[in-house]
């Protein structure tokens, strides 16, 4: 049955219908990485309470569906406890679940969400208005050890996108920036949290950070990809991020991949 007009549902969907207005043509002539001649897919969904748009059949909804109350990052690090005056940045944020998700947890804080491709950081910002998320900013640049312009290449599927591993000739050419430059230009004086999913990049970014960068970091959780970047291991990661102040443990670790979670101990 339709809701009449001026009814709260009504209003819903013209709320949603206002948010995504600015974003709306620009993500449906992005094509589906799974079917290059098939446009995106726009829908919207409820997850938990939030209101997140993704790509209808493709890895968005598997990563929506495993977010908010399925988050598994919040709860896989119990040592680190969101105030409502954290600053958190995510580097390879997607469409936002995360994001929102850390939003919501630090209100008087800030969220600094990293995007490289610009189709997802579309949806990124679409989610972002939809979840009146005031205190997140989006950013669609990779993180490097250099900066200038690299060349993002697509997995197959909307997420795995990587600027060190040349999956396919499919890519784009996306901003980069070191993670130094990205705090200095952004005004970071701390960051309570940070999380890296970045396909690989996350080796250059860190290894490449000075301890004095790092000392402004509270809590990492590192998502580290062995299988798809050949010059440095987890092993090489974490004496790096020891020898700048950092304690280590490595969960969940399969094969080339897993998580580092490093704790500032100063």
């Amino acid at each position: 049955m339709e809701h009449p007009r001026g009814t709260p549902g009504k209003r819903i969907l013209e709320h949603i219908k206002s948010a995504i207005r600015p974003f709306y043509r620009s993500i449906q002539q992005v094509a589906d990485w799974i079917t290059p001649d098939k446009p995106s897919t726009l829908a919207i969904g409820d997850f938990d309470g939030y209101q997140i748009a993704y790509r209808k059949g493709t890895a968005d909804e598997l990563v929506a569906k495993h977010s908010f109350g399925n988050d598994i990052f919040f709860s896989g690090v119990p040592e680190y406890r969101p105030a409502e005056d954290h600053i958190i940045i995510e580097v390879g944020a997607h469409i936002g679940t995360f994001s929102i998700l850390a939003a919501s947890k630090v209100k008087r804080g800030h969220v600094y969400a990293i995007e490289a491709s610009a189709d997802s950081a579309n949806y990124l910002r679409v989610n972002a208005a939809l979840n009146h998320c005031d205190n997140l900013s989006v950013h669609q640049l990779a993180l490097a050890d250099r900066e200038g312009a690299l060349e993002l290449y697509h997995d197959t599927g909307t997420w795995g996108h990587s600027t060190v591993k040349a999956y396919s000739q499919a890519s784009e050419t996306v901003r980069a920036t070191t993670l130094s430059a990205f705090i200095k230009s952004n005004h970071i004086e701390r960051c309570d949290f940070i999380k890296f999913n970045c396909e690989g990049a996350e080796f250059p970014i860190l290894m490449s950070a000075t301890a004095e960068v790092l000392q402004n970091i509270k809590m990492m959780l590192i998502l580290f990809h062995c299988d798809l970047w050949a010059k440095n291991t987890e092993l090489d990661l974490i004496a790096h991020l020891e020898e700048a102040g950092f304690k280590c443990v490595v969960r969940n670790q399969i094969g080339g991949r897993g998580w580092i979670v490093a704790e500032n101990r100063s």
